[in-house]
């Protein structure tokens, strides 16, 4: 019987023994498991630390506030823009919704045919009228460029462009230059804004050989309207370069801006074709023929020097590439830009003004989801008044937590080494009763 209880308790022993070993090898393995959990949820939500504050400026009480972003968010931000934050004046988030330059244009272009009414000279100007013919009865003609048919000759023409409703009493809109020269041409102009005329006179000035423009087409451009607004201009950095029979021009973007247009300063008379590029080498399509070029009349000058991306660029570099061959370099005396910029509408009311701040820069943060952008048709409606972004301010670090304040015992490693400790402990205990019951 006794034999019988001893082996009893060796066997006792010997579970309590693999059941404490088999803590301790869990203990070392998986350390903390509530803690590492608690760490992934933390990750699913806003993190780390944002580094910048602006005060939103309130002119006014409004339902609804619409604020652009500026190079200072650009530089600071992530490049998705994923780390903008409002907050209130209690540091509550206020839900937003972005709309974006690009992404708020929908490139939608209506075009009118017309029918030459009338023809007359008036000194050496040659008068033609236009009557356009609406898409439907009882719909508005509403247009923003006119597009001439050309005659087959070389010319180049200064003219001036009329509306009018009626044919009889006209307005003067625009002024400008067509023409068809050494293999460039120019065959429309542009209104300031959409104009809803039914009539529209194109006088020709100093027109002594008579040149007919048979046809006119009023097209209305929804897309150059809607840009207006998002579209900003500024001088970047750049360096020309000389590189074999070409010319190279790399425009630094570290802010990343959007870059939707590029326009050369130059002097002298040129015709070159050019190609663009972003700072992975990729060749970006633009716009047009892909030519640059500018001619000096006696009394007029055509030009183009403007390159224009089919889709805004924010890549941190661009290269413009001018193909000279044996022709000497054109000379360049400046370079600007114009960009596309964002803006965040958010929800307003009876708040006093000045209590809204943008938070941004912070790396690990994500994407905020609200519910508000599906109710952005509805807002497009409603009133919205523009804020201003005010000065960027730094915010402090916040201090971290020192693992003495609440105990080392409190901490993930204390609290391994208590268990370590202990199961040691209890093993020692059990051991020792097994080496006094041989």
């Amino acid at each position: 019987m006794r034999s019988q209880r001893k082996t009893s308790r060796r066997a006792r022993a010997a579970v309590l023994l693999s059941v404490l070993g088999g803590l301790l090898l869990f203990t070392s393995a998986y350390p903390a498991e509530g803690t590492a959990a608690a760490t992934g949820l933390a990750e699913k939500a806003d993190s780390g630390q944002w580094k910048f504050s602006r005060a939103i400026g309130i002119p006014e009480p409004a339902p609804y506030y619409e604020v652009y972003l500026d190079e200072g968010v650009y530089g600071s931000a992530a490049e998705d823009l994923r780390d903008l934050r409002i907050t209130s004046s209690t540091g509550e988030p206020v839900p937003y919704y972005l709309e974006s330059g690009e992404g708020t244009v929908e490139e939608r272009s209506t075009a009118y045919s017309s029918i030459l009414i009338r023809r007359a000279d008036q000194g050496t100007d040659t008068l033609l009228d236009y009557q356009i013919t609406p898409l439907a009865e009882h719909v508005d003609i509403q247009g923003n460029k006119l597009v001439f048919e050309l005659p087959d000759e070389s010319f180049l023409k200064h003219v001036e462009v009329w509306g009018g409703y009626d044919g009889n009493a006209w307005e003067p809109l625009a002024k400008g230059d067509l023409y068809a020269t050494n293999g460039l041409s120019a065959d429309s102009i542009e209104l300031q804004g959409s104009c809803k005329f039914s009539f529209y006179r194109l006088v020709v000035k100093s027109n002594p050989e008579g040149l007919d423009f048979p046809g006119l087409t009023l097209v209305d451009s929804s897309r150059e309207v809607k840009m207006a607004g998002f579209m900003r201009k500024k001088t970047p950095q750049y360096e020309i370069s000389r590189v074999e029979n070409r010319t190279e021009i790399v425009i630094s973007n570290k802010d990343r801006l959007k870059i939707a247009r590029l326009t050369l300063g130059s002097t002298g008379n040129f015709s070159r074709r050019y190609e663009l590029y972003d700072s992975d080498g990729k060749r970006l399509p633009v716009a047009g023929s892909g030519e640059l070029y500018r001619l000096d009349f006696k009394d007029t000058r055509i030009s183009r020097t403007d390159i224009q991306p089919l889709h805004a660029s924010s890549s941190a570099a661009l290269r413009i590439i001018i193909y000279d061959l044996d022709d000497a370099p054109i000379s360049i005396n400046g370079l600007k830009i114009e960009y596309l910029v964002d803006r965040l509408v958010f929800a307003g009311g009876e708040q006093e003004q000045g209590l809204y701040s943008l938070i941004y820069g912070n790396a690990l943060a994500l994407a905020p989801q609200y519910d508000i952008i599906n109710f952005k048709d509805q807002i497009a409606g409603d009133k919205r008044v523009t804020a201003t972004l005010g000065a960027v301010n730094m915010i402090p670090e916040a201090p971290t937590e020192s693992p003495a304040q609440g105990g080392w015992f409190q901490s993930e490693w204390g609290f391994n080494l208590i268990i370590i400790v202990v199961s040691l402990l209890l093993i020692l205990i059990v051991a020792r009763k097994l080496g006094r019951t041989k």
